[in-house]
């Protein structure tokens, strides 16, 4: 979590339930709790937090949530860490990228800073993957 956000209990609860949201449509055997355990952790919250949040099942569900947060920046980061939970496993759906897409929309936040937003993310995949070529790529 970047120190320059302080998040209320209410934009953390947003904040949980998009992970949540992202894992289920990802359709995750395991639904990676793993993952969201780690970022209540940084919160400095208990894991018996994640029990209390009610998931979003729909991308209605998502609207009426990310509706709840004022702040801008914390819609942002909400946003992006839903992308980074999306190209967890390399690669996005066409569902992942509408839903992640309009969820962004409905939060106020401009096209072009969506599509930032993915395209940050790709560049991020590409260094990875370079970074395996590197220490793989001439045995």
């Amino acid at each position: 979590m970047p120190n320059f956000l302080k998040l209320n209990a209410t934009e953390r609860n947003v904040y949980i339930a998009s992970l949540l949201y992202i894992l289920n449509l990802k359709d995750s055997k395991d639904k990676n709790t793993g993952y969201v355990l780690s970022r209540i952790k940084d919160l400095g919250l208990d894991e018996s937090v994640l029990q209390k949040i009610k998931p979003a099942r729909t991308p209605e569900d998502m609207y009426k949530l990310i509706a709840k947060v004022s702040n801008v920046r914390v819609r942002r980061y909400i946003l992006r860490e839903m992308i980074l939970v999306a190209i967890s496993n390399h690669e996005l759906s066409d569902e992942e990228v509408a839903s992640i897409y309009n969820i962004g929309l409905h939060a106020g936040i401009k096209n072009e800073k969506i599509n930032d937003f993915f395209l940050w993310a790709a560049k991020g995949l590409e260094w990875e993957i370079e970074g395996i070529q590197l220490i793989e790529g001439d045995l």
